[in-house]
């Protein structure tokens, strides 16, 4: 092949891969699955089914029946010795910043298992005090059924993989969801500061995904 076409080839392929970069990624604003993800909540807000949970402390409910306008969701299974723990310890930051907004029952704290075989409300509870003395406002559920965890997941974007060594490797973030049930922003771990301010803000209807942009 001449260099003429060897370099035509090669700036085709580059042009091809350029492409398929910029949507996988949304005009390259995106650079990871989990950056698209959160991008996606804030630019298009998505309903979020109401699936039944079995919530440790009360039983049966659907997240659409929790009268607090803002719950902030993550997804855990209590085996879990990384991100879950690191959930577990932010949750307690959160109980504790959010105190008053969760006293007049503004906002509440949902935890999900995508582990309901092995996670029960005895051990939901456990993982709970672990990482905090309180229980105010802050609720851990499973899904009933195996199609009702993954319609969970597949409603928030959450990717849970088995490890081969009895646990699993999954993203983690706090998920907001709205007073419309609509999930509007999706923040990671370290940025406590930036939940407290996304939950005070839904709570007191402004426009989150906008402000943030």
């Amino acid at each position: 092949m001449s260099a003429k076409r060897t370099t035509a080839a090669a700036a085709l392929a580059l042009a091809a891969g350029l492409a398929a970069a910029h949507t996988a990624t949304d005009g390259f604003e995106a650079y990871t699955l989990e950056s698209a993800r959160r991008l996606a909540a804030l630019r298009s807000p998505a309903p979020v089914p109401g699936l039944a949970l079995e919530l440790a402390d009360r039983g049966p409910a659907r997240l659409a029946d929790l009268r607090e306008p803002v719950l902030l969701v993550d997804f855990i299974y209590t085996g879990c010795p990384t991100y879950c723990a690191a959930l577990g310890s932010v949750y307690a930051r959160l109980q504790e910043r959010l105190a008053a907004e969760i006293a007049a029952g503004e906002v509440r704290l949902v935890s999900v298992t995508f582990d309901p075989a092995h996670d029960g409300p005895a051990e939901l509870r456990q993982y709970r005090s672990r990482h905090s003395a309180s229980a105010a406002g802050w609720d851990l559920g499973r899904p009933g059924r195996e199609p009702d965890l993954k319609r969970w997941l597949a409603a928030f974007g959450v990717v849970v993989i088995p490890d081969g060594l009895g646990g699993y490797a999954h993203n983690a973030a706090v998920h907001v969801v709205g007073p419309d049930r609509k999930l509007v922003a999706i923040l990671g771990l370290d940025d406590i500061d930036g939940i407290v301010k996304a939950a005070r803000e839904v709570s007191g209807g402004s426009e989150l995904h906008a402000a943030m942009r």
